[in-house]
């Protein structure tokens, strides 16, 4: 049996230290990003400008770290309610099983028939099917029992509120760090912080962002963001942005679990990306302090 490596994200959400663990150390001479050992200690070197002696700030901001620790509270939470959800529907069913289901193979049947109303054309041959399915998966006594059962699972949903704030804050979170990262990119290259903060704040929209960040850099975002090694992460991000953006302008309906698991899976990362981003593109190019 191969073995499992790394903590699930279940199991990475519940550890009181992740999110302190995924900060990094800014030195004050050139803003590099680090987290070699004891870097927190003004009296030990910058591994990039070898300056010490003065104090280094924490990265990301305490704004963007509560933020953090947020969403994985929220990830929590919507695992222990998904999992009493589907234990609740399984309960249900399990009078006219002729054995003793798992919650697992609900959800799994509960999957089938949202595949199933996804359709856009359902034939009564595709229905009597996936009642055949529902029937044999659950070992149900009659299609009649199928049909009573079908309607639960029709009606069942994994995603819960909880879903809905780990994804609305992972898109939050990415624009405040896209946002923090503009501001240091200007700065180093010679504005005031408040002409930085102001000239930033002016683009409201992530096509805008996107351009400024060419502008001051010289690459399109989803080129640099390529470069720091995890498949797809832009693309999730631009997803999740626009999931929260239907959400809260169109539909409730349009956040699901799945799209809570993505959001997870880039937030967890989202502190590394935007020290790799800071460190390739803002970092202050000034003479190394002699040894």
């Amino acid at each position: 049996m191969a073995r499992r490596r790394g903590l699930t994200n279940l199991e990475l959400a519940e550890n009181p230290t992740w999110v302190i663990a995924s900060t990094f150390m800014e030195c004050p001479f050139c803003g590099f990003l680090s987290r070699e050992p004891s870097i927190d200690r003004p009296s030990v070197p910058c591994p990039r400008c070898n300056r010490s002696g003065s104090a280094r700030s924490v990265f990301p901001g305490y704004a963007c770290v509560d933020w953090l620790k947020m969403i994985g509270d929220a990830y929590v939470r919507a695992a222990a309610r998904s999992g009493a959800k589907q234990n609740e529907l399984a309960e249900a069913i399990r009078p006219t099983s002729k054995r003793d289901i798992k919650a697992s193979e609900v959800v799994a049947a509960a999957g089938d028939i949202r595949r199933f109303f996804r359709k856009p054309r359902r034939s009564e041959t595709e229905y009597r099917k996936v009642l055949g399915v529902v029937q044999r998966d659950l070992s149900l006594g009659s299609e009649e029992q199928a049909v009573q059962v079908f309607s639960l699972l029709a009606s069942y949903s994994n995603t819960s509120i909880d879903h809905t704030i780990v994804v609305i804050l992972t898109a939050s979170l990415f624009e405040r760090l896209l946002h923090d990262l503009l501001v240091h990119q200007l700065v180093v290259r010679g504005m005031t912080d408040g002409e930085a903060r102001k000239t930033v704040g002016k683009r409201r929209r992530r096509e805008e962002l996107q351009e400024l960040f060419w502008l001051a850099c010289g690459t399109p975002l989803q080129r640099a963001i390529g470069g720091f090694g995890v498949p797809n992460i832009n693309e999730a991000w631009q997803s999740i942005a626009d999931r929260r953006n239907k959400f809260l302008h169109i539909t409730s309906r349009a956040i699901s679990a799945e799209m809570a698991e993505r959001a997870f899976n880039i937030a967890k990362v989202a502190f590394p990306l935007f020290a790799f981003l800071q460190n390739k593109y803002c970092v202050a190019n000034i003479p190394c302090a002699s040894g």
